[in-house]
């Protein structure tokens, strides 16, 4: 579990009283745009986005300065995006560098240099990134691509909208609107997209990531603010609630279910669905699973 924003500090909920202990080795800061471990050998990563943020990879044992999308799912390497000045006399970051980093052997090599990207996630069959802005006002820039994280060879996709999260060629997105209340389910190789949540005008929703089948968890709120339900969507407006319960955050599923950080604690959701409180303690995020 991370706290806060950078500089982040990382620990660990355990315990029969799901107690949370900071780990020395899970100090994340930053500097400028660049997100830096304290641990060494210092690892690095993106810091420009408001998104942007700190990981726990089982696999390594140890913390990563990028999001748990950001890193193969094999926990061996992650991607992050570098901004800089395309020509030194540029007043401002207008261009990025995409780095891929072998956590096996520490190897850092730059595969994509140009137009500004953000690297939206590592999946087995490439990087997944996107255009945007720096520091501009205006509307958010689209176009979404492919990157071949040896060779850094570029496949346009068909559907530019800014995703929350893909798993298994899914994508799926609120379109970063402000309340939203629709939740698309996009099929990343031919860009069809198909409404999985419609809340008709009855409250505005937060996704909150994937179960352990890959379905949908979203939070609806009732009209106001400290009325919140949680519901698992296994089909196209089909619902099961869960539980009345306040998540705002991406959770985390390993082999045990999906960690989910709440208002007032800690909550573990396995199969059934059942949710169960496992921790009273608040102020952070999940940002990984159990070993």
């Amino acid at each position: 579990m991370g706290f806060g924003g950078p500089p982040f500090v990382g620990g660990f909920v355990s315990g029969a009283q799901g107690g949370w202990t900071a780990d020395p080795a899970g100090q994340v800061s930053q500097t400028g745009d660049l997100l830096t471990t304290a641990a060494k050998p210092t690892l690095t990563g993106s810091g420009f986005s408001s998104d942007d943020a700190a990981s726990y990879n089982g696999a390594v044992k140890r913390w990563l300065p990028v999001r748990a999308a950001q890193v193969r799912p094999d926990g061996l390497a992650y991607a992050y995006g570098e901004p800089y000045k395309a020509s030194p006399g540029d007043a401002l970051n207008n261009a990025t560098r995409i780095h891929v980093v072998s956590l096996s052997d520490g190897t850092d090599h730059i595969i994509y240099s140009g137009s500004p990207r953000e690297v939206l996630a590592y999946e087995p069959e490439g990087i997944y990134v996107a255009a945007v802005r720096y520091y501009s006002g205006d509307s958010s820039a689209s176009g979404m691509w492919r990157l071949d994280p040896s060779t850094g060879a570029s496949t346009q996709l068909p559907n530019g909208a800014g995703f929350r999260l893909i798993n298994g060629g899914i994508a799926w997105t609120d379109y970063w609107v402000i309340m939203p209340t629709h939740l698309d389910r996009i099929d990343i190789s031919t860009g069809i997209a198909q409404r999985w949540v419609d809340t008709q005008g009855e409250g505005w929703i937060w996704f909150v990531g994937l179960d352990s089948s890959g379905n949908p968890l979203v939070d609806v709120s009732q009209g106001t603010n400290s009325n919140w339900r949680l519901f698992v969507y296994t089909a196209p407006q089909t619902k099961t609630l869960i539980a009345g319960v306040s998540l705002h955050q991406l959770g985390s599923t390993d082999s045990h279910g999906t960690w989910l950080a709440g208002d007032d604690g800690i909550y573990l959701l396995v199969p059934g669905p059942i949710l169960e409180k496992v921790s009273t303690v608040t102020g952070g995020n999940v940002v990984g699973g159990c070993s």
